[in-house]
Protein backbone atom coordinates (compact mmCIF):
# COMPACT_ATOMS: atom_id res chain seq x y z
CA UNK A 1 0.00 0.00 0.00
CA UNK A 2 2.80 2.41 -0.86
CA UNK A 3 2.22 6.02 -1.74
CA UNK A 4 3.87 5.95 -5.21
CA UNK A 5 5.00 9.55 -4.92
CA UNK A 6 7.05 9.28 -8.09
CA UNK A 7 4.05 8.92 -10.42
CA UNK A 8 3.21 11.63 -12.94
CA UNK A 9 0.93 14.35 -11.70
CA UNK A 10 -1.23 14.62 -14.81
CA UNK A 11 -2.14 17.67 -16.87
CA UNK A 12 -3.05 20.94 -15.27
CA UNK A 13 -6.79 21.60 -15.45
CA UNK A 14 -8.69 24.84 -15.36
CA UNK A 15 -11.63 23.90 -13.16
CA UNK A 16 -12.25 26.72 -10.66
CA UNK A 17 -13.08 26.31 -7.01
CA UNK A 18 -16.77 25.43 -6.60
CA UNK A 19 -18.89 28.56 -6.47
CA UNK A 20 -21.29 28.56 -3.54
CA UNK A 21 -22.60 32.14 -3.88
CA UNK A 22 -22.52 32.65 -0.15
CA UNK A 23 -24.88 29.73 0.54
CA UNK A 24 -24.40 27.74 3.73
CA UNK A 25 -26.53 24.75 2.70
CA UNK A 26 -26.53 22.75 -0.51
CA UNK A 27 -29.28 22.60 -3.17
CA UNK A 28 -30.15 19.10 -1.97
CA UNK A 29 -31.67 20.56 1.19
CA UNK A 30 -34.61 21.79 -0.89
CA UNK A 31 -35.28 18.59 -2.79
CA UNK A 32 -33.09 15.68 -1.62
CA UNK A 33 -32.77 12.63 -3.86
CA UNK A 34 -34.65 9.74 -2.18
CA UNK A 35 -32.32 7.32 -3.92
CA UNK A 36 -29.35 8.67 -2.00
CA UNK A 37 -30.78 9.80 1.32
CA UNK A 38 -31.02 6.51 3.18
CA UNK A 39 -28.31 4.52 1.49
CA UNK A 40 -24.94 2.96 2.05
CA UNK A 41 -24.02 1.58 -1.31
CA UNK A 42 -21.94 1.88 -4.48
CA UNK A 43 -22.79 4.46 -7.11
CA UNK A 44 -21.30 5.63 -10.40
CA UNK A 45 -20.68 8.98 -12.06
CA UNK A 46 -19.39 9.77 -15.54
CA UNK A 47 -16.90 12.63 -15.82
CA UNK A 48 -15.04 13.58 -19.02
CA UNK A 49 -16.43 10.41 -20.62
CA UNK A 50 -14.98 8.15 -17.90
CA UNK A 51 -17.12 6.04 -15.57
CA UNK A 52 -16.12 6.30 -11.90
CA UNK A 53 -17.35 4.38 -8.88
CA UNK A 54 -17.82 5.68 -5.35
CA UNK A 55 -19.37 4.62 -2.08
CA UNK A 56 -21.84 6.82 -0.26
CA UNK A 57 -23.14 6.41 3.28
CA UNK A 58 -25.64 8.85 4.75
CA UNK A 59 -27.69 9.14 7.94
CA UNK A 60 -31.08 7.56 7.39
CA UNK A 61 -33.21 10.21 9.09
CA UNK A 62 -33.91 13.93 8.72
CA UNK A 63 -33.15 14.10 5.00
CA UNK A 64 -33.60 17.88 4.95
CA UNK A 65 -31.33 18.54 7.93
CA UNK A 66 -27.97 19.98 6.80
CA UNK A 67 -25.28 17.36 7.38
CA UNK A 68 -21.48 17.59 7.47
CA UNK A 69 -19.73 15.78 4.63
CA UNK A 70 -16.49 13.76 4.71
CA UNK A 71 -14.58 12.71 1.59
CA UNK A 72 -12.10 9.86 2.26
CA UNK A 73 -9.35 8.95 -0.23
CA UNK A 74 -7.72 5.51 -0.31
CA UNK A 75 -4.03 4.77 -0.73
CA UNK A 76 -2.18 3.53 -3.81
CA UNK A 77 -3.24 0.08 -5.00
CA UNK A 78 -6.31 -0.05 -2.74
CA UNK A 79 -10.00 0.00 -3.64
CA UNK A 80 -12.71 2.19 -2.17
CA UNK A 81 -14.36 -0.91 -0.68
CA UNK A 82 -11.14 -2.03 1.00
CA UNK A 83 -10.50 1.43 2.36
CA UNK A 84 -14.04 1.86 3.69
CA UNK A 85 -13.69 -1.45 5.51
CA UNK A 86 -10.28 -0.46 6.84
CA UNK A 87 -11.34 2.90 8.24
CA UNK A 88 -14.90 2.01 9.22
CA UNK A 89 -15.78 5.59 8.29
CA UNK A 90 -18.88 4.59 6.32
CA UNK A 91 -20.20 3.04 9.54
CA UNK A 92 -18.96 5.50 12.14
CA UNK A 93 -19.63 8.66 10.12
CA UNK A 94 -23.38 8.26 9.57
CA UNK A 95 -23.87 7.21 13.21
CA UNK A 96 -22.42 10.59 14.17
CA UNK A 97 -24.46 12.50 11.60
CA UNK A 98 -21.88 12.71 8.78
CA UNK A 99 -22.41 11.96 5.11
CA UNK A 100 -19.39 9.92 3.95
CA UNK A 101 -18.18 9.59 0.36
CA UNK A 102 -15.40 7.15 -0.59
CA UNK A 103 -14.33 7.65 -4.23
CA UNK A 104 -12.55 4.97 -6.21
CA UNK A 105 -9.38 6.37 -7.75
CA UNK A 106 -8.88 5.53 -11.45
CA UNK A 107 -6.67 2.44 -11.57
CA UNK A 108 -6.58 2.44 -7.75
CA UNK A 109 -4.30 5.47 -7.76
CA UNK A 110 -4.55 9.26 -7.56
CA UNK A 111 -2.86 11.93 -9.63
CA UNK A 112 -0.58 14.05 -7.51
CA UNK A 113 -2.26 17.20 -8.71
CA UNK A 114 -5.06 19.35 -7.36
CA UNK A 115 -6.16 20.44 -10.84
CA UNK A 116 -5.91 17.37 -13.10
CA UNK A 117 -8.55 14.94 -14.35
CA UNK A 118 -8.87 13.27 -10.94
CA UNK A 119 -9.59 16.66 -9.40
CA UNK A 120 -12.27 17.30 -12.03
CA UNK A 121 -13.80 13.94 -11.08
CA UNK A 122 -13.92 15.00 -7.43
CA UNK A 123 -15.33 18.42 -8.42
CA UNK A 124 -18.19 16.69 -10.20
CA UNK A 125 -18.72 14.16 -7.41
CA UNK A 126 -18.92 16.88 -4.75
CA UNK A 127 -21.39 18.79 -6.92
CA UNK A 128 -23.57 15.69 -7.34
CA UNK A 129 -23.66 14.92 -3.62
CA UNK A 130 -24.42 18.53 -2.75
CA UNK A 131 -27.22 18.67 -5.32
CA UNK A 132 -28.70 15.36 -4.15
CA UNK A 133 -28.30 15.51 -0.36
CA UNK A 134 -28.66 18.22 2.25
CA UNK A 135 -25.06 19.22 2.99
CA UNK A 136 -23.87 21.85 5.44
CA UNK A 137 -21.43 23.71 3.16
CA UNK A 138 -19.60 25.15 6.14
CA UNK A 139 -18.72 21.63 7.32
CA UNK A 140 -17.10 19.79 4.42
CA UNK A 141 -13.96 17.77 5.20
CA UNK A 142 -11.38 15.58 3.46
CA UNK A 143 -9.16 12.79 4.73
CA UNK A 144 -6.85 10.20 3.25
CA UNK A 145 -4.16 7.58 3.71
CA UNK A 146 -0.72 7.55 2.08
CA UNK A 147 -1.11 8.57 -1.58
CA UNK A 148 -4.72 9.44 -0.75
CA UNK A 149 -3.43 11.76 1.98
CA UNK A 150 -1.18 13.50 -0.55
CA UNK A 151 -4.16 13.90 -2.88
CA UNK A 152 -6.26 15.20 0.02
CA UNK A 153 -3.70 17.94 0.66
CA UNK A 154 -3.23 18.82 -3.01
CA UNK A 155 -6.95 18.97 -3.70
CA UNK A 156 -7.68 21.01 -0.57
CA UNK A 157 -4.84 23.42 -1.35
CA UNK A 158 -6.12 23.89 -4.91
CA UNK A 159 -9.66 24.55 -3.63
CA UNK A 160 -9.17 27.08 -0.84
CA UNK A 161 -12.08 27.80 1.49
CA UNK A 162 -13.93 24.68 0.31
CA UNK A 163 -12.92 22.49 3.28
CA UNK A 164 -13.22 23.32 6.96
CA UNK A 165 -10.46 20.86 7.95
CA UNK A 166 -8.50 17.85 6.71
CA UNK A 167 -7.04 14.72 8.29
CA UNK A 168 -4.14 12.67 6.93
CA UNK A 169 -2.43 9.40 7.76
CA UNK A 170 1.23 8.69 6.81
CA UNK A 171 1.67 11.85 4.69
CA UNK A 172 1.44 15.40 5.98
CA UNK A 173 3.65 17.48 3.66
CA UNK A 174 2.36 21.01 3.01
CA UNK A 175 2.03 20.67 -0.75
CA UNK A 176 1.34 24.26 -1.67
CA UNK A 177 -1.42 25.60 0.58
CA UNK A 178 -1.55 29.38 0.80
CA UNK A 179 -4.71 29.69 2.92
CA UNK A 180 -4.88 28.58 6.58
CA UNK A 181 -6.39 25.12 7.04
CA UNK A 182 -6.87 23.04 10.17
CA UNK A 183 -5.22 19.63 10.03
CA UNK A 184 -4.88 16.57 12.22
CA UNK A 185 -2.26 14.04 11.13
CA UNK A 186 -1.16 10.54 12.12
CA UNK A 187 2.26 9.00 11.47
CA UNK A 188 4.19 5.99 12.73
CA UNK A 189 7.81 6.38 13.74
CA UNK A 190 8.74 3.12 11.96
CA UNK A 191 6.94 3.83 8.68
CA UNK A 192 9.11 2.18 5.98
CA UNK A 193 7.35 3.88 3.06
CA UNK A 194 7.22 7.52 4.18
CA UNK A 195 9.71 7.95 7.03
CA UNK A 196 8.84 9.93 10.14
CA UNK A 197 12.43 11.06 10.73
CA UNK A 198 13.86 14.10 8.99
CA UNK A 199 16.42 13.24 6.30
CA UNK A 200 15.49 9.54 6.13
CA UNK A 201 14.70 7.66 2.91
CA UNK A 202 11.72 5.39 2.33
CA UNK A 203 10.28 2.90 -0.13
CA UNK A 204 7.99 5.43 -1.80
CA UNK A 205 10.82 7.67 -2.98
CA UNK A 206 13.97 5.51 -2.99
CA UNK A 207 17.09 7.53 -2.38
CA UNK A 208 15.22 10.76 -1.69
CA UNK A 209 15.58 12.23 1.79
CA UNK A 210 12.22 13.32 3.18
CA UNK A 211 11.35 16.29 5.32
CA UNK A 212 10.50 14.97 8.77
CA UNK A 213 7.00 14.82 10.21
CA UNK A 214 7.59 17.35 12.99
CA UNK A 215 9.00 19.85 10.48
CA UNK A 216 6.05 19.22 8.15
CA UNK A 217 3.58 19.92 10.92
CA UNK A 218 5.57 23.02 11.82
CA UNK A 219 4.93 24.22 8.26
CA UNK A 220 1.18 23.86 8.83
CA UNK A 221 1.51 25.63 12.18
CA UNK A 222 3.25 28.54 10.46
CA UNK A 223 0.53 28.67 7.79
CA UNK A 224 -2.16 28.66 10.48
CA UNK A 225 -0.51 31.39 12.52
CA UNK A 226 0.17 29.15 15.52
CA UNK A 227 2.60 29.88 18.32
CA UNK A 228 5.84 28.07 19.01
CA UNK A 229 5.43 24.44 19.84
CA UNK A 230 4.51 21.76 19.92
CA UNK A 231 3.07 20.81 23.28
CA UNK A 232 3.13 17.04 23.61
CA UNK A 233 1.29 14.61 25.89
CA UNK A 234 1.29 10.81 25.96
CA UNK A 235 -1.89 8.85 25.28
CA UNK A 236 -1.19 5.44 26.75
CA UNK A 237 2.19 3.87 26.02
CA UNK A 238 2.41 3.96 22.23
CA UNK A 239 0.87 7.24 21.08
CA UNK A 240 1.66 10.88 21.82
CA UNK A 241 -0.37 13.91 20.78
CA UNK A 242 1.36 17.13 19.78
CA UNK A 243 -0.55 20.40 19.43
CA UNK A 244 0.64 23.80 18.30
CA UNK A 245 -0.81 26.60 20.47
CA UNK A 246 -2.56 29.88 19.76
CA UNK A 247 -3.40 29.28 16.10
CA UNK A 248 -5.19 32.12 14.32
CA UNK A 249 -8.93 32.28 13.58
CA UNK A 250 -9.76 29.07 15.43
CA UNK A 251 -7.44 26.91 13.32
CA UNK A 252 -5.88 23.81 14.84
CA UNK A 253 -2.78 21.74 14.09
CA UNK A 254 -2.59 18.34 15.79
CA UNK A 255 -0.22 15.39 15.28
CA UNK A 256 -0.61 11.86 16.66
CA UNK A 257 2.75 10.08 16.67
CA UNK A 258 2.47 6.29 16.83
CA UNK A 259 5.65 4.98 18.43
CA UNK A 260 7.03 2.04 16.40
CA UNK A 261 3.99 2.31 14.14
CA UNK A 262 4.32 1.38 10.48
CA UNK A 263 2.61 2.41 7.25
CA UNK A 264 -0.79 1.76 8.79
CA UNK A 265 -4.21 3.15 9.62
CA UNK A 266 -4.15 3.58 13.42
CA UNK A 267 -6.86 1.72 15.27
CA UNK A 268 -8.19 -0.37 12.40
CA UNK A 269 -10.13 -3.40 13.66
CA UNK A 270 -9.57 -5.33 10.43
CA UNK A 271 -7.33 -8.16 11.61
CA UNK A 272 -7.21 -9.62 8.09
CA UNK A 273 -5.71 -6.42 6.71
CA UNK A 274 -2.00 -5.95 6.11
CA UNK A 275 -2.51 -2.54 7.70
CA UNK A 276 -4.04 -3.90 10.90
CA UNK A 277 -2.63 -2.27 14.00
CA UNK A 278 -3.17 -2.44 17.74
CA UNK A 279 -2.69 1.20 18.69
CA UNK A 280 -4.86 2.56 21.47
CA UNK A 281 -6.15 5.40 19.28
CA UNK A 282 -8.56 5.31 16.33
CA UNK A 283 -7.66 7.65 13.47
CA UNK A 284 -11.28 7.41 12.32
CA UNK A 285 -12.85 8.47 15.61
CA UNK A 286 -10.25 11.16 16.26
CA UNK A 287 -10.72 12.59 12.77
CA UNK A 288 -14.50 12.77 13.25
CA UNK A 289 -14.03 14.45 16.61
CA UNK A 290 -11.58 16.92 15.05
CA UNK A 291 -13.97 17.69 12.19
CA UNK A 292 -16.75 18.29 14.69
CA UNK A 293 -14.75 21.19 16.17
CA UNK A 294 -14.30 23.06 12.90
CA UNK A 295 -16.44 24.83 10.36
CA UNK A 296 -15.61 27.12 7.49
Amino acid sequence: MLIALSQASGSDGSVPTQTRHGATTSPGCTNPDPGLVATSAAHTITVDGELHQYLLAAPKRDAKRPRPLVMEFHGFGTTANQFAELTGMTRSGPRQGFIVVTPQGPGSTWQLSGRGSDARYIDALLARVEESLCVDLLRVYAMGFSQGAAFTILYACAHPRQFAAISTVAVEFDLGCTDPLSITAFHGTSDPAVPYQNGATGLSLPGVKVRGTILNMGDWAHLDGCGAGPRTVWLGTDVKRSTWPRCSKGNEVVLYTVVAGGHTWPGSDRKDSVMYTTETVSATNLALSFFGRHDR
